[in-house]
Parts: structure tokens; sequence; C-alpha cells
């Protein structure tokens, strides 16, 4: 059956305040990073770093191998409104280098329904970025007033579902052909309690199980 959802509560972040996010969090051995909201002119940034991700890991946020988008495909993922589009990216070493990026994307600016996806560089991945990373998103994404987070997952990606049920929200699986639907219930605080907090609806891919 489909997860109960708690009744929603006020956003209180708007689009001005999560265009302006800056905060500094830590991996699991310690190594500091910064994440900011995306601007504009990250579009360079990324544009560069595009050539360089594998074709798994494309595949794998895509569901396809795409070649290196142009710098006006780019500008439609940075160049964003922060209400129905909250976009973060995360920053290594002293040099700020742009090593993830991560969105949340609503279809009004009033709905409490986004989806979730994100991207690690090839070399940084296995490093816990994409876990500080994904905590943020959600933990600024209820206080953007969302209140229920949906991520379309490959099945072969088992670093991201496990990553997903792990979060410690109300966490639906529902598999069809070769992906997951992941559904989080983000209303209230996350508890540390992630043996209980999830349940797959369909067929179980060997493997995933936390």
């Amino acid at each position: 059956m489909p997860m109960e959802l708690a009744p929603a509560h006020c956003p209180t972040l708007n689009a001005d305040e999560a265009a302006r996010l800056f905060l500094t969090d830590h991996t699991r051995d310690g190594t500091p990073v910064v994440i900011r909201a995306i601007t504009p002119e990250d579009k360079y940034e990324m544009r560069d770093i595009y050539p360089t991700l594998s074709e798994r890991t494309l595949y794998m946020r895509f569901f396809r191998v795409i070649s290196a988008p142009s710098l006006e495909a780019i500008s439609r993922y940075t160049d964003v409104d922060f209400d129905t589009h909250l976009a973060l990216v995360v920053l290594w070493g002293p040099e700020q280098r742009m090593v993830a990026a991560g969105r949340l994307i609503r279809a009004t600016a009033d709905s409490d329904v986004a989806e979730l996806s994100c991207l690690v560089i090839d070399e940084m991945q296995h490093r816990g970025i994409g876990r500080v990373l994904v905590r943020q998103l959600l933990e600024t994404g209820r206080e953007w007033g969302v209140n229920r987070v949906i991520a379309l997952v490959h099945a072969e990606n088992h670093a991201m579902l496990k990553l997903l049920k792990t979060q410690g929200y109300p966490t639906e699986l529902v598999y069809d052909e070769g992906e997951f639907t992941v559904t989080l219930d983000t209303h209230l605080p996350p508890t540390d309690d992630n043996d209980i907090n999830h349940a797959t609806v369909g067929a179980m891919h060997q493997g995933i199980e936390a």
C-alpha cells in the first residue's frame, strides 16, 4: 500500500534565502567541504566536468550515456529560480573545485513533492560526498516546504539505493523494469532507526538490502 504521509508543514526557507545558501560540512573521514546554491556562473565548470565522467556514472545518473551537453543546455540547470528548482553544488579542497551537484525539482512553487537527482564525479566517489549532498538536499528541502521526495534509481545503482534507505526517513521502494522509484517521507526530522523505516513493493533486486 502507498506510504501514508504526515500533514504538510509550512516552509521556512524562501527562494531568495535558498539562492544564498552557503555552508560547510565534513565527509565521513573528516574532510571539510562547502555546499552552496548553484549559480549561473557554474555552467562553465559543469561543461568542463562532463567529458571526465565515465560511461557508468553517466548511465547511473541519466539511464543512458550522453555526449557533453552544450553551454546552453547546461544553463537550464544552473540558471534556476529556487522556487521550483533547488540546486546545490559541493566544493572540495583549497581551490574549491566542484565535485558534485544535486537538485530537487517540484512542479510548482507551492508543491510539497519534489524529485531528487545528484551526481558525484568519478574520482571523488566512495568518499561520502554523495551522502553529505543528499542529506543536505533533504534537510534543506524540508525547510523549503517539501514533505515527500521521489528519486528514480537504476536497479544496479546499489550505492544510491542504500544511501537513500539509510537517511532515516520512512522510505518506500517500487521496482519496475530495471529501476526503482524511491519515495521518502521527509515531513519529520530523520531518525537513527533505518531498519524499520522502509518497505519494498514489487520485485526486489538482489543485493540492495542495507
